[in-house]
């Protein structure tokens, strides 16, 4: 989305947290607590020690307080000083009754479900018992309009998750939140934006990169919900 973006606007450093069991594993992980793999916790040494020298600097550092990403925002701010202030709606999408499954079992039971979620014209899939497409894409704006009030016209670190920073970007983009799918991010990787609380626009710097994490090639862009 082409915004006229003012100098109050915010930039945000959107951290997806690093490799988790649960994304191994193959998981339906929203709001199901999974801890680091082994290779998480190598992706966030390398994560932590490139955000402290290229954005220590940063106003704030947030965090969902799922333990995969306050994990990953701990990390940083042990390098960069901060305490990570942990918000509630920074967490992933929550797919209800189904949160923390096997896709394997997806797949064979549920199959009708999967295919209703990655159905990028149904605007409001619903997970059995969890949370809307527009109930999260909602929670979603709100949130990143609160830490932007917060910081005008500073830089802010948030370390999420992959749903949440890709239904950003539609939202960035004036795209469809059922096209989420398009803006999936790797693990430990970095994305920039600038944003205007006041207009709910904003600008791209950067998506995805993980050139920090080249250490640890080949990179894979895991399962997104988590």
């Amino acid at each position: 989305m082409s915004a006229d973006l003012g100098p109050a606007a915010t930039t945000l450093l959107l951290v997806r947290h690093a490799e988790t069991e649960d994304n191994v594993n193959m998981r339906l992980s929203g709001w199901t607590d999974t801890d680091l793999s082994p290779r998480g916790e190598e992706q966030v040494a390398l994560l932590a020690d490139h955000f402290n020298r290229h954005h220590g600097h940063v106003d704030a550092l947030y965090s969902s307080p799922l333990i995969r990403a306050r994990r990953t925002a701990e990390a940083i701010g042990a390098l960069t000083g901060h305490t990570p202030i942990l918000l509630d709606d920074l967490r992933e999408m929550y797919f209800g009754e189904l949160d923390g499954r096997p896709f394997e079992e997806l797949r064979e039971a549920y199959s009708h479900l999967l295919e209703a979620d990655e159905n990028s014209e149904i605007e409001d899939f619903v997970w059995p018992s969890g949370e809307s497409r527009t109930g999260f894409t909602s929670r979603v704006l709100r949130v990143t309009n609160q830490i932007a009030h917060r910081h005008a016209g500073l830089a802010v670190g948030i370390v999420t998750h992959g749903g949440l920073i890709a239904t950003l970007m539609t939202l960035l983009h004036g795209e469809s939140p059922a096209r989420w799918r398009k803006w999936v991010v790797p693990n430990a990787s970095l994305s920039e934006v600038v944003w205007d609380s006041h207009t709910s626009t904003g600008a791209l710097v950067r998506h995805g990169d993980a050139s920090h994490l080249e250490a640890l090639l080949p990179l894979e862009v895991t399962e997104p919900a988590s």
